[in-house]
């Protein structure tokens, strides 16, 4: 039974797929939760209209759904804006009146163009409601970025390829006078959680309970439609978890059978 059992796993092992590529030091890639805290109403960035925002502008309006990456990135960055504006949508709020989705490129490199490109992208694809002053996809200065970031617990860092960043996957809620009330996983966030999160915002209160942000970003390969390294060595464990479990099931219906 025990070589069954071995065998078993070792061809379950040798049919998963990995990728060989180093891993890149991921030390402090999260979000450190900072429940209560204010965002910099002094940070600039430019929308993908080309004109000037002031983060303090967005203040007084509505709850602010604020989620970082950068527009050109190939692997989760649009998911996770994606599944955002969906979940709004699914949950009946209209960006505007009931909430301001905020999109913050983390690449100074970043122009209004990228900015403009991916709203347009994000727009064709999720056909969100809501009015123009509703949506704001920002670029910016290094300073302005990391002000913001640092704000909520945001921390990123560059990848190893050029123009490509390490950081997680997520959204912070804050309240329409800019105090952080909670977090999103983003990926996963269903209508019943984004329509609490932006109710309990809506009334300046802060969220009892944070939502995890589980997701790296480098973690996705969107060439191959798989997560990559770390993620591969889980699914790997939990698929010989399976197989095992299911070796010692069809081993004890034999030995039934037998005393049988």
């Amino acid at each position: 039974m025990k070589l069954l059992l071995t065998l078993l796993a070792l061809l379950l092992l040798n049919n998963l797929p990995a990728h060989a590529q180093p891993t890149p030091n991921m030390t402090g890639i999260a979000y450190e939760r900072k429940q209560g805290a204010r965002l910099p109403s002094k940070s600039a960035f430019i929308d993908a209209g080309g004109q000037d925002v002031g983060v303090g502008e967005l203040f007084n309006r509505a709850p602010i759904v604020l989620v970082f990456g950068y527009f050109s990135c190939k692997k989760l960055c649009a998911v996770a804006r994606l599944a955002l504006l969906r979940a709004a949508q699914q949950a009946g709020l209209t960006a505007g009146p009931d909430y301001l989705f905020v999109a913050v490129s983390i690449d100074p490199a970043e122009t209004a163009d990228a900015a403009r490109n991916a709203r347009d992208i994000d727009f064709a694809a999720a056909a969100p409601e809501g009015t123009a002053d509703g949506f704001h996809y920002l670029t910016g200065k290094p300073d302005d970025i990391r002000t913001i970031a640092e704000s909520v617990g945001y921390r990123y860092r560059e990848g190893a390829e050029p123009e490509t960043f390490i950081h997680p996957i997520g959204a912070v809620v804050a309240t329409p006078s800019g105090i952080v009330s909670g977090y999103l996983s983003a990926i996963g966030t269903s209508p019943e959680e984004m329509s609490e999160a932006i109710r309990t915002a809506a009334a300046e209160n802060v969220a009892a309970r944070a939502s995890p942000a589980l997701l790296l970003c480098f973690d996705f390969d969107s060439t191959t439609g798989r997560y990559t390294f770390a993620i591969v060595k889980f699914l790997r464990f939990g698929a010989v978890v399976m197989m095992l479990a299911l070796a010692a099931f069809i081993y004890r219906e034999i030995r039934k059978g037998a005393r049988a």
